[in-house]
């Protein structure tokens, strides 16, 4: 399958290649992107090619697309978002994402989400979209209730995560 590529007026969403490893770095290895995820930060490039990797593998065996963010005007990767435990069988997948501090409050998200929600039902035939946030990520809850998301509510110690249990706040949307 070819890895699909979306526009939007400012962003090219494209697959991660190798040479966006500097720009996931950048931002990868900041405490304030990694609060909210359930990795460790980076410290070296080396842990950037790591995780293009793993999306890229996600993709080659039908499990998710994840795809980087690309500034037009910069030709440079901003984030990315996409698709991961994706289940055929039930029509759903769960959207994550992140972006690069120096951008955020620009709307680039909810710009890049658009698409990959219009591809993710017609394309991938989803029903269901779920995000799972962390509950004091108010940034991402707005995001999300922006986007017609429906806060469905919280799931104690729901993941483990830097060696805690952590809860998760539910977001679905429904394709109506």
């Amino acid at each position: 399958m070819i890895y699909p590529v979306l526009e939007t007026e400012r962003l090219l969403l494209r697959q991660l290649t190798s040479t966006d490893s500097a720009d996931l770095f950048e931002y990868f290895s900041q405490d304030k992107v990694m609060e909210y995820y359930d990795l460790e930060i980076f410290k070296t490039l080396e842990d950037a090619q790591n995780i293009i990797n793993h999306f890229n593998g996600e993709f080659e065996k039908g499990k998710g697309f994840r795809w980087a963010l690309e500034l037009k005007s910069e030709k440079k990767v901003i984030g990315t978002c996409g698709y991961h435990n994706w289940s055929r069988e039930h029509f759903r997948a769960e959207i994550g994402y992140e972006l690069n501090p120096k951008f955020w409050r620009n709307s680039y998200m909810k710009e890049a989400i658009l698409p990959i929600l219009i591809f993710g039902f017609e394309s991938m035939r989803l029903h269901r979209v779920d995000a799972f946030i962390d509950p004091s990520n108010i940034s991402s809850e707005k995001l999300l209730q922006s986007l017609n998301f429906k806060d469905e509510g919280t799931l104690r110690d729901y993941f483990f995560e830097k060696g805690k249990f952590v809860d998760a706040k539910i977001f679905g949307l429904i394709n109506e």
